[in-house]
């Protein structure tokens, strides 16, 4: 175990949150800086052999291969077409350290130079670090460190390229169809392992690349196009910013037969034939529910004090419409949450801004639709990988209701109005 290393890669890579997460886990007592956490580590480990530690060598290795899984991440999850046999998974684990093909204290993560291939020579590929089991979580957790090189500048500010780690994750859940691949979205980035992003914020090759390389291990297993989360995330919208309030709903409902009535005498006055042009009859009949539960609202509030989700932006359409607040402990109240009503009901979601709160902490996402996965990504907030994993429960809740629509439409002989989720 080369402590040198050690030093140098926790130095570089870890955060503070990192180490307050470890050591509320193991009982450490924790310190001030990162630099004296470091140094407690160390001491805890060190000191095994002769008094028992909380912190064994085993233990320390696999945090360190595994401790990147939270921070602010991506999340790239993906559904597979079939059950992985839960024989395979076991296996590999049985036979991880036979595996396993890089230990993080063996590589020395001085970047100085500039002749790229001197650094870090044993990083010269995509690797695995370890297979973990987590029995509380049902999960195992493929663990990798692979090449990046980034953009940066020397002393003078002339351009320069640097070599780094780039650490990243593939988590399966026991019984599930789900995976994640989970990375930190390194700044200024050039490549990983040869792989460009496609644009300047689709990071998807690079998580392809991880699902690749995850794929030498678990056999060429096919994957589903997420083409169900434009309908979970409107679902999702839908129920995030519901006033729940029962005087608002029993005052609209009253008033449906009323605004339809209205909205038919009102487009005839404009000598619009209904019949005809029953679409524009419907969406005026809907604009003037919106607007009038909107006013209602203002009058009797919302009843959605402990709701965990909220919702802060959404997009539709790539970039036709977009909705959002600044505001950093409220999702989309009032107004503002009418006005991302009507933007849904105009074309797909493909991004959701999603809050989630628990244990008075507020976390705060962006969901997006992809096409061989869809993205989680946090919002320059440090969010552990298990509240990620809420988010994704959640919207496989909303999948699941959507197969069931869309198996009873076709069930009954009738046009499948929902995309269907398995």
């Amino acid at each position: 175990m080369n402590w040198d290393n050690i030093y140098k890669m926790l130095e570089k890579y870890t955060q503070y949150k990192h180490y307050q997460v470890l050591f509320e886990n193991i009982g450490l007592q924790k310190r001030a800086s990162r630099e004296d956490m470091l140094k407690e580590l160390h001491q805890e480990v060190a000191q095994g052999d002769l008094f028992g530690t909380l912190m064994p060598p085993e233990k320390l290795e696999e945090w360190l291969a595994l401790h990147q899984i939270d921070g602010n991440n991506h999340t790239f999850v993906y559904h597979l077409e079939y059950h992985l046999t839960p024989r395979i998974i076991q296996e590999l684990y049985s036979t991880r350290n036979e595996l396993t093909e890089l230990k993080l204290w063996d590589v020395d993560p001085d970047n100085d130079s500039e002749e790229l291939p001197e650094v870090m020579p044993e990083l010269d590929d995509i690797k695995l670090t370890g297979i973990h089991r987590n029995d509380e979580k049902r999960t195992h957790t493929f663990s990798f460190v692979a090449p990046c090189i980034i953009t940066g500048s020397r002393e003078d500010g002339a351009s320069r390229l640097y070599k780094k780690m780039f650490f990243a994750h593939c988590v399966f859940l026991d019984g599930s169809k789900d995976f994640k691949v989970i990375f930190n979205p390194t700044s200024n980035l050039h490549n990983v392992n040869g792989v460009r992003k496609e644009k300047k914020h689709d990071w998807s090759p690079i998580a392809n690349m991880i699902f690749e390389k995850v794929k030498t291990y678990i056999g060429n297993v096919q994957i589903k196009s997420p083409i169900w989360i434009p309908q979970a995330l409107y679902e999702f919208a839908e129920d995030a910013t519901n006033h729940k309030n029962e005087e608002i709903n029993s005052e609209a409902f009253k008033a449906e037969k009323k605004i339809e009535g209205f909205s038919e005498k009102l487009l005839k006055e404009a000598n619009i034939d209904t019949d005809k042009e029953p679409a524009l009859l419907t969406r005026l009949i809907q604009d003037i529910q919106l607007s009038f539960e909107a006013q209602l609202l203002e009058v009797h509030g919302s009843n959605d004090n402990e709701e965990e989700f909220s919702v802060f932006q959404q997009r539709s359409d790539g970039l036709t419409h977009v909705i959002s607040v600044e505001s950093t402990q409220e999702g989309l109240v009032g107004s503002a949450a009418q006005a991302a009503k009507r933007s849904r009901q105009d074309g797909d979601i493909d991004m959701l801004g999603v809050n989630y709160k628990s244990n008075g902490r507020m976390y705060k996402f962006l969901v997006e639709s992809g096409i061989d996965a869809y993205l989680i990504r946090g919002t320059n907030t440090f969010i552990e990988e298990e509240v990620v994993t809420i988010v994704v429960s959640r919207l496989n809740k909303y999948r699941g209701q959507i197969q069931a629509k869309t198996e009873y439409y076709s069930g009954n002989g009738e046009d499948a109005s929902f995309i269907e989720a398995e």
